[in-house]
């Protein structure tokens, strides 16, 4: 299991490394909100993430979709038989202790027998 560093580890690591960084001569610089590094008597450079082909038109898919759901509605199943009253069979219930461990199997007759055999 890879063992990982808690926040308080990380926090400490960062703040040795900034004033590591400062006793060798490091300057750090603050800027205010909305500067940028970008020189300002030059043009912005263009977005990676435009590209030079022309947009493409949506494909609208409320048509599709509302014809799926109709398709459902339509198509309704029959209605289930009530189920007939059930046989009450034995089932096998897992006794766990105070520490979620289990104990002993047991079988019980009955669904109301779950708080009977505790411990």
């Amino acid at each position: 299991m890879v063992e990982r560093a808690s926040k308080n580890k990380i926090r400490d690591d960062i703040q040795r490394k900034t004033e590591e960084f400062l006793s060798r001569g490091g300057e750090i610089k603050k800027h205010n909100c909305g500067e940028t590094g970008e020189p300002a008597d030059k043009p912005r450079a263009k977005s990676v993430f435009v590209s030079s082909q022309p947009r493409q038109t949506r494909t609208y898919i409320n048509d599709v979709v509302s014809a799926l759901d109709n398709r459902k509605k339509k198509s309704s199943r029959p209605a289930a038989k009530p189920a007939a009253k059930s046989v009450k069979r034995a089932r096998k219930k897992v006794i766990y202790d105070d520490f979620g461990e289990p104990l002993r199997e047991v079988w019980t007759e009955n669904e109301n027998d779950k708080d009977k055999d505790k411990g």
